[in-house]
């Protein structure tokens, strides 16, 4: 009985100790303070992360964050994977330290960090937040000043700039990339993005937004400015971070008079068509100044139903003083194109949305006479949705082969004897089984 009790003693510490010394393997680490150290030889300008009981396999990581924005991440290199009582995480602002790794990172004068957090072996293991003097951070060496965009004006075309709406911006330091998003309200009309520029530090940088042919440093995402689409907002990205926004007021008469901007476009008049050789049996839809770079729709409507979408086809992108959209109500014209419809009489259109190159420009109401729609070619008669029930009391006509009962081939007379047949044996059948 004692060599048994020992035995299961043992057995026991066993099943005890190993889940305990397996959870004193695994990762581990806590972040003990950040605060911002300089350059003695030893440490550098950086924010340092003191790190306490790290114990990892393949991996120690320290993200850097301003709120929720992350800055970067460093990542250890060159050490042993095993466990340490301590370990100084040294994020610089200017060259990175060897045994921290950074991603690109711009430290900005105006973005303070207040937050770390640990991942070891891939595991998130601990968040610190924290508060560094804003002037301290300011002042520290590789930090740069914020950029900012001072202002957007109209421009002319005078050998240096072109017409355009030139966008200044300042104190620009970038990594990789800077682009500026032009909008109206809310309606981002176009995105220009540097090229030819090297990466590095700029007190000053012209964004062109060219009317008509786009800047060679600032390619443009496709666009037609109009003369009644004013800008109004510029939003400044750097590195993939929104870093500023200015809204201002542009002339609009010196913008629809800037070469490149072209005539609002908008719908005329809607009206029904005959057949006659040049013309179909349809709605037809008279555009006026349509300009587009990839596309022309035109939303026929009930009120606020969709009826059908006529996208244009085979004509080649560019301005035109008029296009005529022909929404027909049977074979839809080779240039028009329309979604499935089924054109129905007392269903007439009364509206017409035009969406150009995927905005919405304009709009227009209309009335069509209700008869010539319901005469029109093409239209379907309303489904009246009556259903009309005759009884046999009513009915003495006698019933022809195809008019028999389909199951049975006997007339209705005989299904009626049959199914009463049916009813009396079930009835037998019941009254048999209670005896």
């Amino acid at each position: 009985m004692k060599k048994f009790l020992s035995l299961a003693l043992a057995v026991l510490m066993l099943a005890v100790m190993l889940p305990i010394t397996a959870l004193a393997a695994g990762p581990s680490g806590s972040i003990e303070s950040a605060s911002i150290t300089r350059d003695n030889g030893v440490l550098k300008n950086a924010v340092s992360v003191e790190l306490k009981n790290v114990n990892f396999e393949s991996s120690v990581q320290v993200q850097l964050y301003s709120g929720d924005t992350l800055l970067t991440t460093a990542t250890l290199q060159g050490v042993t994977s095993k466990s340490y009582d301590f370990l100084t995480c040294c994020i610089a602002t200017e060259t990175a330290d060897e045994y921290w790794a950074l991603t690109p990172w711009t430290p900005r004068d105006n973005v303070v960090p207040d937050k770390a957090v640990l991942v070891v072996d891939g595991h998130e293991l601990n968040t610190k937040t924290f508060t560094l003097d804003a002037e301290d951070w300011a002042k520290l060496p590789g930090t740069v000043l914020p950029c900012s965009i001072e202002r957007a004006a109209i421009t002319h075309d005078n050998k240096i700039l072109k017409n355009a709406v030139s966008v200044d911006l300042k104190n620009v330091n970038f990594e990789s990339s800077v682009q500026v998003k032009l909008y109206s309200g809310e309606t981002l009309l176009t995105t220009a993005t540097l090229q030819r520029v090297d990466p590095g530090s700029y007190n000053f940088l012209t964004c062109c937004i060219a009317t008509e042919t786009a800047d060679e440093c600032w390619p443009l995402t496709p666009w037609t400015p109009r003369d009644n689409v004013v800008p109004d907002k510029a939003v400044l990205f750097v590195d993939g971070s929104k870093l500023d926004e200015k809204t201002f007021t542009l002339n609009a008469e010196d913008w629809a008079a800037l070469p490149g901007t072209v005539l609002p476009c908008s719908i005329e008049s809607a009206i029904i068509t005959h057949e006659n050789g040049v013309l179909k049996n349809a709605v037809s839809v008279e555009l006026q100044d349509v300009t587009f770079k990839t596309s022309v729709q035109v939303q026929l409507y009930r009120d606020d139903t969709l009826l059908t979408t006529a996208t244009l086809r085979g004509v080649t992108p560019g301005s035109y003083g008029f296009l005529t959209c022909c929404i027909a109500t049977q074979t839809a014209d080779e240039y028009w194109p329309l979604t499935p419809w089924t054109p129905k009489d007392d269903v007439v259109p009364n509206r017409a949305v035009l969406v150009v190159d995927g905005s919405k420009l304009a709009e227009k109401t209309f009335e069509l006479n209700a008869d010539a729609w319901a005469d029109l070619p093409g239209t379907v008669r309303p489904s009246s949705g009556t259903i009309v029930i005759t009884t046999p009391s009513e009915d003495t006509t006698p019933k022809t082969e195809d008019q028999k009962n389909p199951s049975t081939g006997a007339n209705d007379v005989v299904a009626a004897a049959v199914a009463l047949m049916a009813v009396s044996a079930l009835g037998m059948a019941v009254l048999t089984r209670k005896k």
